[in-house]
């Protein structure tokens, strides 16, 4: 019996030990096994062409012990900021979480197609003993593909589309750079929109720039609005890619177009901005509009100013011995002078009548005056010329019966003498002008009165007369009596 359970007994001993050292093992393991450091990573493509990996390493101690860092091993060998030799890793708060956390950035190429990172830490008491708790883990980034390329921060101008709004009747368009990057720096793309006078609400020509609006897109300004005044006639309207040197005008028969250069066109470069077609026509009235206004001067001279509206005008200006005539730019204007005394005007353009004109004294000249001297014989009328650069003034004074004509000039005076009478009014007119002055005579107090007697006063003179004549023929006749 003894010999039969002899081997029985030692492998109950052998199977005993064996157990014992197995839960000396648990034991011995149990501590660092509750001590881990967890560490993850995640990679974002950057602008530049490089992976950007964020890296986190976490104290994962169920006994709120913080952890500290004593090696890392990074795959590929590029500096992570923020994680390092000796780096903390604050405890638990209660054991369960949230764990402390180190965070670190590593750039690496954009070609990398996988990265790693190993961490040992050694995990000490909060009174800063040591456990004598190590552990090393690993961990992988996420997110890496090898396909990080550089991706540009604007756009260039050989590169760059647009898009656009266009309201040719209104003459109001807008133009705004697409995508989501501006244009680089230091360069910029203009746009033009002009307004045209033509000769019919289709497209046909001459045409004749009327207002024109630029507008550059750069660095700073991804949109831009454009305004132009749009005229009354007949008109076309166009938004064109680039500036001042693309503007055309006059644009005639067999001239320059603006052609795919119009925004919205099928071909380049107007196709590099998407919305409608930059361009209209329209309007309903004729732009060629010749006008003739009419400026007298004080000297009897007129300046006729010639307007050629929209389009050039020739005119032709003729008066009492005078012909001239005058090309006339569209939209300019031009002023002939027509000398003074040359009756009516008459202004023509292309043989069809614009306007005619008789010269009147302008309100703004002055007017002759007239001023009486009286003395017991004589009546001195004298007119005296308003200057102003008028032209020399003949005046014509009538007293009683007696016409006197006098001739004024350049601000001077003119006096005519009548013989004092029994009337006493005198008026003043000046032929070519709708004018009079009136006046009278004054008779000096002073003056030797003649006697009241009348007609019998006159025959006893005239006899008187007889008498003597009577007496001296009496006289020479016994004269030769006594000879």
């Amino acid at each position: 019996m003894t010999d039969v359970n002899r081997p029985l007994r030692k492998l109950l001993s052998l199977a005993g030990g064996m157990l014992l050292g197995m839960l000396a093992a648990l034991v011995a393991a149990s501590p660092a096994a509750a001590h881990r450091a967890l560490v993850s990573g995640a990679a974002v493509c950057q602008p530049d062409g490089t992976y950007e990996i964020t890296w986190q390493v976490s104290n994962d101690s169920g006994e709120n012990r913080y952890a500290q860092i004593t090696t890392l091993v990074a795959r590929p060998q590029k500096p992570i900021d923020g994680i390092k030799v000796g780096s903390a890793i604050s405890a638990d708060t209660d054991g369960n979480g949230p764990k402390g956390v180190v965070v670190g950035v590593q750039r690496v190429p954009g070609t990398t197609t996988g990265a790693s990172l190993t961490v040992s830490a050694t995990w000490f008491e909060r009174n800063g003993d040591r456990t004598g708790i190590s552990s090393t883990a690993s961990g992988h980034a996420a997110g890496l593909r090898g396909t990080c390329g550089k991706k540009p921060r604007c756009v260039g101008k050989e590169q760059a589309t647009y898009k656009h709004a266009f309201d040719g009747a209104k003459g109001l368009a807008t133009v705004e750079l697409a995508g989501g990057l501006p244009l680089c720096e230091g360069q910029k793309q203009e746009f033009l929109l002009v307004s045209y006078l033509a000769p019919s609400a289709r497209a046909s020509w001459p045409q004749y720039a009327h207002d024109h609006d630029i507008a550059a897109v750069d660095a700073n300004h991804r949109k831009v609005e454009l305004k132009v005044d749009v005229p009354e006639c007949y008109t076309q309207v166009d938004l064109v890619w680039g500036g001042k040197n693309e503007l055309i005008t006059p644009m005639v028969q067999k001239g320059k177009r603006y052609g795919d250069k119009k925004l919205g066109s099928k071909g380049k470069p107007g196709s590099h901005s998407a919305g409608p077609l930059g361009a209209y026509n329209g309007g309903a009235a004729s732009c060629a509009q010749p006008k003739a206004t009419f400026v007298p001067a004080c000297d009897g001279s007129v300046v006729v100013d010639l307007s050629a509206g929209g389009y050039p005008a020739t005119f032709h200006v003729t008066a009492t011995g005078v012909d001239r005539a005058a090309e006339v730019p569209a939209g300019k204007s031009v002023q002939v002078r027509m000398p003074a005394g040359s009756g009516p005007i008459v202004v023509a353009e292309r043989g069809r009548e614009v306007a005619r004109y008789l010269w009147s004294r302008p309100s703004t000249c002055g007017l002759p005056t007239m001023s009486t001297g009286s003395t017991c014989t004589e009546l001195k009328v004298t007119v005296t010329h308003p200057g102003q650069g008028m032209p020399p003034m003949e005046a014509v004074a009538r007293y009683g019966t007696q016409d006197r004509k006098v001739t004024a000039s350049d601000g001077g005076s003119a006096t005519i003498v009548f013989a004092a009478g029994r009337e006493r009014a005198v008026e003043v007119a000046f032929p070519g002008y709708d004018y009079k002055l009136s006046g009278a005579y004054e008779e000096p107090g002073a003056c030797e009165k003649l006697p009241a007697t009348g007609a019998m006063t006159a025959r006893i003179g005239f006899v008187g007369v007889l008498m003597v004549a009577f007496g001296a023929a009496l006289v020479i006749f016994v004269w030769r009596r006594r000879a």
